[in-house]
């Protein structure tokens, strides 16, 4: 009997340890499904978050990094001050705003906006510089780095040398020639067929990339061309060799300052377009220094907006975060596509150079019947005067720093 009382005792106990254990098992799986509810909704709101500011969503639904782009090498050149500004290096353009944001080196100045180093005799050398996005709650978003190399000014002996730029517009200003010819006690040989001042180059206003690679005429100014002078009838093409034997040019180093005209969402074509000018370039001559300048970005909205010729509007339709991120792309495109192209050397002018500042403005009303003004850019592409004084300032860096290596 008693043996009997013990066995149902035993499987009273079994029964209710089962039935302990699935009630737990119910629970566990309850809180899991809340879990993954709110997890989900963390996420959305996250995600709504993010897409608010400009985040590009992978595939799975959740948020990619914010796309950071930094050159490997920062040169700055002693006597120089270099800048770097945080919505030029970010793919979120003046969206970054929204962010939290730092510089991290051991020299220099970690400003709201911007990144600030003076070069110095003293400050020579390398030094790792770190740029990082952090959210509202303090979590990284995304990281980049580079190496800021502070070089010494050019030696007396070694500020004589010849340049030929082949440009556009942002090429055709006498401020960025006065610059260099001030930074190297004016001992730069300029060449080239047509006159900026008194320096010679071959820029012309208007022209893109692929104006360069064919027949292309240039009357925008005295004097007109029927066909540009790089275009050799028998390749069809740009032909560097051509131009060198009809001119007689053989400069030292070559500028290529384009992008601007040509600029789309898509950065293929206008790049590839660059990218055949170098190769074509390094073809004849494969050890011909080229700096290739990345072109800058423009005007605020407002500039954009207003831009006109005689009343009609010149950029009517284009919007300021859509035209940011032309010239991003472009930037990274060239990097990538060019990155092996040995005595190619990048001057990384689209991110050192203070589009919120450096193009001129006029006073206009805020509004059709009100007295208080407002400053409103004149241009939405050519800075002022103090704009190709900084773009001068970054190729003279760059320049410095590797002279040593064409020489």
């Amino acid at each position: 009997m008693k043996r009997l009382e013990r066995e149902k005792v035993i499987r009273g106990a079994y029964r209710s340890a089962i039935l302990a254990l699935t009630i737990c098992c119910v629970f566990l799986g309850a809180v899991l499904v809340v879990h993954e509810l709110a997890r989900e909704y963390e996420v959305k709101k996250l995600n709504a978050k993010l897409d608010a500011k400009g985040v590009v969503q992978n595939d799975e639904g959740l948020y990619s990094s914010v796309q950071l782009f930094l050159p490997e090498e920062i040169y700055v050149a002693s006597g120089v001050t270099i800048e770097l500004y945080n919505n030029q290096i970010s793919s979120l353009g003046t969206r970054i705003e929204d962010y939290n944001v730092k510089w991290t080196c051991a020299v220099g100045k970690n400003m709201q906006r911007k990144f600030s180093i003076t070069g110095t005799d003293d400050l020579e050398g390398d030094y790792p510089l770190i740029f990082t996005i952090f959210d509202d709650n303090g979590a990284q978003v995304a990281t980049a780095s580079t190496t800021l190399k502070i070089v010494e000014d050019l030696p007396e002996e070694k500020k004589s040398f010849s340049l030929l730029t082949i440009g556009d517009s942002l090429s055709c200003n006498t401020a960025t020639y006065e610059r260099l010819n001030e930074l190297t006690d004016n001992k730069i040989i300029y060449m080239g067929t047509r006159g900026v001042g008194g320096s010679l180059t071959e820029a012309r206003r208007g022209f893109s990339a692929a104006n360069y690679l064919t027949d292309a005429p240039y009357t925008m100014e005295e004097p007109h061309e029927k066909v540009q002078p790089f275009y050799n009838e028998k390749t069809g093409n740009f032909d560097w060799k051509y131009y060198t034997e009809k001119t007689g040019f053989h400069p030292d180093a070559v500028e290529l300052f384009l992008g601007t005209n040509g600029l789309a969402e898509d950065p293929t074509e206008n790049g590839d377009n660059i990218v055949a000018i170098v190769k074509d370039i390094h073809e004849t001559d494969p050890t011909l220094p080229i700096y290739l300048v990345h072109t800058i970005y423009p005007a605020n909205q407002d500039g954009i907006g207003s831009w006109n010729n005689k009343g009609q509007a010149l950029y009517g339709d284009r919007y300021k975060y859509d035209e940011d991120q032309k010239v991003f792309h472009l930037m990274t495109y060239l990097e990538e596509t060019l990155k092996d192209e040995n005595y190619l050397y990048f001057v990384p002018a689209s991110i050192c150079h203070d589009s919120a500042n450096n193009f001129d403005t006029e006073e206009v009303p805020v509004n059709p019947h009100s007295d208080e003004m407002m400053e409103v850019p004149t241009d939405a592409v050519h800075p002022g005067r103090a704009g190709y004084e900084q773009i001068a300032d970054c190729l003279y860096s760059v320049i410095c720093g590797t002279k040593a290596k064409w020489e």
